[in-house]
């Protein structure tokens, strides 16, 4: 098993359990980009979602919350 199958198979498992930096590979391998915003924020785009996903940055991690919220935006939108 690859490494990106790893992460991805721990997004689907439990999204709590990523570090912000897994996170961020699993964004980028489903085509999204990648876009500082305002202080400790990040914005990530994708041209098939109709809204963006928005994460706060802090120490070099997200809440859960944010880790569940996305993993239920991009299966709703069937991107997983």
């Amino acid at each position: 098993m690859t490494k990106k199958e790893k992460i991805f198979e721990k997004f689907e498992n439990n999204p709590e359990s990523l570090k912000y930096n897994e996170l961020e590979f699993v964004l980028k391998n489903l085509w999204f980009e990648k876009i500082n915003a305002k202080w400790s924020h990040v914005k990530f785009k994708n041209k098939i979602l109709q809204s963006d996903i928005i994460i706060p940055i802090h120490n070099n991690d997200c809440k859960s919350f944010y880790k569940k919220q996305t993993y239920k935006i991009l299966k709703n939108n069937s991107l997983i």
